[in-house]
């Protein structure tokens, strides 16, 4: 039978968790899935754990190494379910996850996708809370993505009848992309419930490739806060609204008076009050993690969303 969810995991060199992460999606109180691990080439023991689980809803592709868009438009090519969800090879998804989110979709025909809150693990911690309606959701699109991109279940029907792939051009950042385009076919809105634990280490894109994720984040933002009539705004003042880089008392006051006046205009003359609720709660953020104590060696950043960081 077909299966109704795809649990989507691209897989490179994570051999010493993704016997966790295959085993928290086999674990869901939702039963009505297949699991399809894209192994990216991977050179360390992976293929090996992977192949030592053995059930029958776990399918795996082996190509080889050609990168996360690649391996993730391999797994769209792939997917045999009506919902498509995302999952990292060293996150943990909670247990009641899919479960609630099919019965959100179930119920709510006009979303095309939805997210949940994640819990940070790992050289950091804390819950983060995602915008939870379609419009705080499109209000968050200007500065970042708007799901967490390994908590999402997406209607697999919208993407292929739009044509909405993982496209090359957005890499670092393809996640955003892709959530940007999906929103022009229907709502977009997350679950007040933690379906995820995302895992933090130094060797995430987000640690080491920071800057060409940023440079993709900055030009998808450009392009959406155009799409709403604000065109004005420069790379390094957009930068400085987004990303504070500092940490302490006094990066944290700075931001407050020199570049949260600047986010909360340009955010409510792009998407008025929600616009304004959503730069109320990045420059919340931001705050946090600038008074957050760090706990292991950390890049002093602030990413804006977390589907990318692989």
């Amino acid at each position: 039978m077909t299966p109704r969810v795809t649990v989507l995991m691209p897989v490179h060199n994570a051999a010493d968790y993704v016997e966790a992460a295959i085993g928290s999606v086999l674990r869901q109180t939702y039963r009505d899935l297949e699991l399809l691990v894209v192994d990216d080439g991977s050179t360390d023991r992976t293929e090996a754990v992977v192949a030592s689980i053995t059930d029958p809803r776990l399918r795996v592709l082996h190509r080889p190494r050609a990168g996360i868009v690649a391996s993730l438009n391999a797994g769209l090519d792939e997917a045999r379910g009506e919902l498509l969800a995302r999952m990292d090879a060293d996150d943990v998804m909670g247990p009641e996850r899919l479960a609630r989110q099919v019965a959100y979709l179930d119920r709510n025909p006009e979303v095309v996708a939805c997210g949940t809150d994640y819990e940070l693990f790992g050289a950091m911690s804390g819950r983060v809370r995602m915008p939870r309606t379609p419009a705080a959701c499109r209000a968050r699109l200007l500065f970042g993505t708007c799901i967490a991109h390994s908590s999402a279940a997406i209607r697999l029907a919208a993407l292929r009848s739009a044509g909405i792939r993982y496209r090359p051009e957005y890499g670092y950042a393809e996640d955003y992309r892709l959530f940007t385009e999906l929103s022009q076919h229907g709502d977009l809105a997350n679950l007040p419930y933690v379906g995820l634990r995302y895992r933090v280490a130094d060797g995430q894109v987000s640690a080491t490739r920071l800057a060409e994720q940023r440079a993709t984040t900055l030009r998808i933002m450009r392009e959406n806060l155009a799409g709403c009539g604000v065109s004005t705004v420069d790379d390094g003042t957009l930068a400085r609204m987004i990303w504070l880089d500092g940490r302490g008392v006094g990066a944290a006051w700075t931001y407050l008076y020199r570049e949260a006046p600047h986010l909360f205009g340009v955010a409510a003359r792009a998407a008025g009050l929600h616009g304004a609720r959503t730069a109320v709660r990045l420059i919340r953020e931001r705050l946090n993690t600038a008074l957050r104590p760090r706990r292991r060696t950390q890049p002093a950043t602030q990413p804006v969303g977390v589907g990318n960081a692989r």
